[in-house]
């Protein structure tokens, strides 16, 4: 099996999110695509929404996507939460018969060599490197592909911030997102 892993914080998960997860699933003919909501943040930004929050809101917004899993496996992790270690549980988890591709955005491709045991994560899988505007890929290796992506131009920090300004955010996040947000009172 071809099997996609899609990380990140999602606090909240947007449409750029899951149309890049649509996107690597086609683009890549992925059998599977493993969205995995970060546990404990390496690079200590660790205010973000509680884990079974940022869980259920990937649920809600990946949910309907045939061949994408949300995956608690970083969130049950002990320890911060690093690429490498994911990396090998996933493959412990599935087996080492499959292919594995981690996709990561070209903004964390411009200090990848900075990345702890980069090379391990190289070893592990292919690294696919979304494009994104202002940044460039530093390493160069036969196991990392750059895609020509659509850019989706909003973060999860500016729809917080218009949350917090009582901002429509409706065109950035699917209604069972914006729903739960509300229900919950996030981002206040």
């Amino acid at each position: 099996m071809r099997i996609g892993i899609y990380g990140g914080s999602f606090d909240p998960p947007h449409y750029g999110h899951k149309n890049i997860a649509e996107f690597v699933i086609k683009e890549l003919s992925l059998d599977k695509l493993l969205v995995i909501p970060l546990g404990i943040a390496s690079h200590g930004k660790n205010s973000l929404s509680l884990s079974e929050d940022r869980m259920k809101m990937c649920e809600l917004t990946f949910g309907d996507i045939e061949k994408a899993v949300v995956s608690p496996i970083e969130i049950n992790m002990e320890g911060v939460s690093y690429t490498f270690k994911t990396l090998e549980a996933v493959i412990k988890d599935m087996g080492e018969d499959n292919e594995y591709f981690e996709i990561i955005g070209e903004d964390s491709a411009n200090y990848f060599d900075k990345w702890k045991e980069y090379k391990k994560i190289l070893e592990l899988s292919t690294v696919v490197v979304l494009k994104r505007k202002g940044f460039k890929n530093v390493v160069d290796s036969p196991k990392m592909i750059t895609v020509d992506n659509p850019y989706f131009n909003i973060s999860s920090t500016e729809i917080k911030e218009k949350i917090r300004n009582g901002e429509d955010v409706s065109k950035f996040l699917t209604n069972k997102t914006v729903k739960f947000i509300n229900t919950k009172n996030l981002y206040k």
